[in-house]
């Protein structure tokens, strides 16, 4: 009883993130303290590691030589504590059961529609909406937000082309199954699944419609790789497709919204300047400290050290707006190496599992979402350093981890 309990707030800490990260560090601590409890009960330490343990453990242990070696310990070490979240890989991948991913998932998508809701509301009549005032939805940042319906709206799209649609297709009727000779009569879709995919089909577009109204452009740039990605392993011919409604889409946004995109290829617009002068900040960092960095939290310490200019307020230089840069300027090389050692790793596998599990849909279709949501995050990421949100690195670590889930179910214990 106590591991279902154990699985129940794990997920509840997953699902809680779209609406608050006390909320959900909350449930993840009582999962913390359910586990020793269980460890007690057990009189051992109750863990299972996924196949992808060994990177994981290779990425943490070098942040932990980042911080050893940070030009500053004393502010370097607290970021040790954000090790913790990764414990929501073993734990899921130990307590949660194949048959609750889909109703966890499902949840996901439906408290984030509540969050978009919101923050449509926020943009149409709650809110004076400025680039430094965005809608955020239930959020504290349009960061954040958008982040979120970037890999939810990527996801959502997985789970109805790999899943749902189907599912509906080859589900049999009793007439059918009765039929021994020649073809399958051709299956109508019933009212009640054509209301479950048009209903999901709706929380899309709230989704991508509150994605647009954050005019966060990153966030754009991951939904449509990830989707174009996924589309693409669908049927070329939908990408294609999708690729052409994208493009109407566009023509048809208003104005500002078409600015906020094409000011991104303007190398005299602020935005563009600034996103210029990280780069450049980060690229001197590296070059003094390549190996181990500069150590966590130590960007905005010491970037004055390495600026180019003094044009822009501090505030812009407390990351460096790139994952691949920022981990690099911070932790070094080395562990940028293993960093990225671990999502190649992670495709490999998904890929693996969609060869291997095609016959199964939803084990299949789940392999087929952590490919889309981990290249949207990757894509997002080079202007971004969404890795350092905790709310996306929770719903990130749900995704990779639930496919090894399907795979490797846990054996039933009494």
């Amino acid at each position: 009883m106590l591991d279902r309990w154990i699985g129940f707030v794990l997920l509840a800490g997953v699902v809680s993130s779209v609406l608050s990260i006390f909320v959900s560090d909350t449930f993840f601590c009582v999962a913390i303290l359910l586990w020793l409890v269980d460890c007690w009960k057990r009189k051992k330490v109750h863990l299972r590691f996924p196949p992808f343990f060994g990177f994981v453990l290779a990425f943490l242990l070098l942040v932990v030589g980042a911080v050893a070696f940070s030009d500053d310990v004393s502010i370097s070490l607290p970021y040790l504590k954000r090790l913790i979240k990764y414990s929501y890989i073993f734990l899921i991948f130990t307590y949660v059961k194949p048959q609750w991913v889909e109703q966890a998932l499902r949840a996901i998508f439906a408290l984030l529609a509540g969050s978009s809701l919101y923050g449509i509301l926020q943009y149409l009549w709650l809110m004076d909406v400025t680039l430094l005032n965005r809608i955020d939805g239930f959020m504290g940042h349009w960061m954040t937000f958008s982040g979120q319906l970037m890999m939810c709206s990527v996801a959502l799209v997985g789970y109805l082309l790999f899943y749902r649609l189907p599912a509906m297709s080859s589900q049999g009727t009793a007439t059918d199954s009765q039929v021994t000779e020649g073809p399958k009569p051709h299956r109508l879709w019933n009212h009640r699944e054509l209301l479950g995919v048009g209903g999901w089909t709706a929380v899309l577009v709230i989704f991508l419609l509150a994605l647009v109204l954050t005019q966060t452009r990153n966030a754009w740039l991951g939904t449509v790789g990830g989707l174009c990605l996924l589309l693409w392993i669908h049927r070329f011919r939908w990408m294609v497709a999708g690729m052409g409604i994208l493009i109407v889409i566009f023509l048809a946004l208003p104005g500002h919204f078409k600015q906020r995109l094409y000011s991104g290829f303007d190398s005299s617009d602020t935005t563009t300047r600034i996103r210029i002068e990280l780069f450049h900040t980060g690229s001197n960092i590296i070059k003094e400290h390549p190996w181990w960095g500069v150590g966590p939290r130590m960007v905005p310490r010491i970037y004055h050290q390495y600026n180019g200019t003094d044009e822009f307020p501090r505030w812009i230089y407390q990351h460096l707006h790139n994952n691949f840069l920022h981990i690099a300027a911070e932790m070094g090389l080395i562990t940028l190496g293993a960093w990225m050692a671990l999502w190649i790793r992670l495709l490999r596998d998904f890929i693996r599992f969609r060869r291997s599990t095609e016959i199964d849909q939803f084990p299949s279709g789940m392999a087929t979402i952590g490919i889309g949501v981990v290249s949207s995050f990757l894509l997002a990421g080079l202007f971004e350093y969404n890795f350092g949100d905790s709310e996306i690195l929770i719903l990130l670590l749900f995704f990779v981890t639930v496919p090894y889930v399907l795979k490797y179910p846990r054996e039933e214990t009494s």
